[in-house]
């Protein structure tokens, strides 16, 4: 990857691609509009696939089974059969060795379950026994989930920035209708698992892919408000499609799926909606493909196609005049440094807030267990009113100050929710989560967009499947720290937490602003009134301007002819 050798990254044109506003070149309406519902669509799926696991893996009540040669009925097997703990419960996980000795209390692990007869039906833990002793395949069916994007994202970015976007974005889309099916319908653990890593590695792919098209072809002006409002609209979808499903408890598991994944189809949309992106073309010299895009974006737009002229042949100016300059000399050594730095501290923000928010989504219906259905509504109320302050507060405070304020007010809240588990406070911490998780979202939105916004159009794919790999690391450290005895309790995961977001925020503070690029003027005062009429004669019919030239020919040569013949003979 490019972004890791500071040396090559010096030697490619990190500027000219960004060298000008798409307000200037195809205008600001139909294809913005456009990507930007598929970026939504696309956050959507993706936050739908990432929380259908909490929909699909609630517990379950279970108890040892009755050997197959026992003459119990069910209600005299649980009476007589099954242990009681101290606080008065039956045991889950081990039965007495003899129950019919009233005498003999000695009891064994049981490797067989009977479940409530109606939950049974709607999770994973009971259909495929993962309880007691093989709970921790559980939290591995989360991690591979994870693990998927790792893998994908870390061979994705290059590949989008060596061929393009759109055939990896749509290869990911086909690939991401057929693993779904497969995740629905799996009929073992094995197959379940497998399916939703190559789920995870779509599903990432395509969504990072959304993003970096809907930036690339925005103006400066929209960028960040199209990002915020295809993020904050995905996710809130995906909240609200997932508190239908919870009120649907007559589903099976298989319904309960399809239900809550069916949005995976609204993915095929990229392949009406998707086109490659015109800088990305621009930073691979791709002039010929690059003026197509363009002007197919400013006819959608209804832009005039002369402005979109001019600003081409300016921008082919700056392509050549740029190249030269790189050629000659290596002179990006400090904004090469400069990128690779904004990009490290990036890919530890994104570690530090997955991690804070897989421990939330780990925790959180065992600490909610008892809070009722009010909680899921309660939580999404919150996550809508957080989503209204971010759209009133983006465009007027600085990005790189809102990121801090978040990461600072999120890190508040990991220590006092730790504080709260270590001092056992059960109803604070209930409310404690009742803001976390919405909160959470809010910095991660935010934290995307800066990263769109952090690196040029050479290596941003890269370098935001990097970022989104990297957060996939903290998610898994996240899920399997649970599995460590002593390190997987509230007080300490949280402690960790706190101290990765506080650290990550002074990391960010310690980054000195980016330098803004010079654009190209504004075509208005430069292009002047350019024949646009004649642009599209010489476009649609290339041999025009033979048939001009020898239609002069024609005429020069038979008024050559007519002067000759009126000349008087010497």
């Amino acid at each position: 990857m490019l972004l890791l050798s500071r040396r090559k990254l010096s030697e490619i044109d990190l500027v000219t691609s960004d060298c000008y506003d798409c307000a200037d070149v195809f205008g600001h309406g139909y294809v913005q509009r456009c990507l930007c519902v598929l970026a939504m669509f696309c956050i959507c799926v993706q936050h739908s696939h990432t929380i259908v696991f909490r929909l699909i893996s609630e517990d379950v009540d279970h108890w040892c089974k009755q050997p197959a040669d026992g003459v119990m009925s069910a209600a005299t097997w649980r009476n007589v059969a099954i242990p009681v703990d101290a606080s008065g419960r039956l045991s889950r996980c081990t039965v007495y060795k003899y129950p019919n000795d009233e005498n003999n209390t000695e009891t064994e692990s049981c490797e067989e379950w009977d479940y409530d007869p109606e939950q049974e039906s709607r999770s994973i833990v009971s259909r495929w026994d993962l309880v007691c002793h093989r709970r921790p395949l559980l939290s591995l069916a989360q991690a591979v989930y994870i693990a998927g994007s790792l893998v994908f994202m870390s061979a994705v970015g290059h590949v989008a920035d060596r061929v393009g976007r759109i055939p990896v974005l749509l290869s990911a889309v086909a690939f991401l209708q057929m693993t779904t099916l497969g995740g629905c319908f799996a009929a073992s653990y094995v197959v379940y698992i497998i399916s939703r890593f190559f789920n995870a590695g779509c599903g990432a792919t395509v969504m990072v892919l959304s993003w970096v098209l809907l930036y690339e072809a925005s103006t400066h002006d929209h960028r960040n408000r199209h990002i915020y409002i295809a993020m904050t609209a995905g996710v809130l979808m995906a909240e609200v499609w997932f508190a239908v499903a919870r009120q649907l408890p007559q589903l099976d598991l298989i319904l309960r799926q399809v239900f809550m994944l069916s949005p995976t189809v609204l993915t095929l949309y990229a392949f009406t909606a998707a086109r490659e992106s015109a800088r990305w073309l621009v930073a691979k010299n791709d002039m010929a493909r690059a003026e197509i895009t363009m002007m197919s974006a400013a006819k959608a737009n209804r832009f005039q196609i002369s402005t979109t002229a001019c600003m081409l042949e300016r921008i082919k100016a700056e392509v050549q005049r740029t190249s030269k300059r790189v050629t000659k000399a290596t002179k990006n050594a400090a904004e090469a440094k400069e990128v690779q730095r904004r990009a490290f501290v990036m890919f530890g923000s994104s570690v530090a807030v997955t991690f804070t928010l897989y421990l939330i989504l780990s925790l959180e219906a065992k600490v909610t267990s008892g809070a009722g259905a009010w909680f899921q509504w309660a939580s999404l109320a919150i996550q809508l009113a957080s989503f209204g302050l971010l759209h009133l507060t983006f465009m007027k405070i600085a990005t790189v100050r809102l990121l801090a304020a978040n990461f600072a007010v999120l890190g508040g809240i990991a220590c006092v929710i730790s504080l709260s588990f270590a001092l056992g406070f059960k109803p604070f911490t209930t409310a404690l989560f009742l803001i976390a998780r919405p909160l959470t979202y809010t910095v991660i939105i935010v934290l995307n967009a800066s990263v769109l916004g952090m690196v040029p159009t050479p290596v941003r794919c890269g370098t935001v499947c990097w970022f989104f790999g990297f957060g996939r690391v903290g998610g898994v450290c996240g899920v399997l720290l649970f599995t460590i005895p002593d390190l997987g309790r509230g007080d300490i995961v949280f402690a960790l937490s706190g101290a990765a977001l506080f650290g990550m925020l002074l990391a960010h503070l310690s980054i000195p602003r980016a330098s803004k690029q010079p654009t190209l003027s504004s075509p208005v005062s430069v292009c002047g009134n350019v024949d646009s009429v004649g642009y599209m004669k010489q476009t649609l019919d290339p041999f025009s301007d033979n048939k001009d030239k020898k239609q002069k020919r024609v005429k020069a040569g038979a008024g050559h002819t007519a002067s000759k013949a009126k000349s008087p003979k010497p």
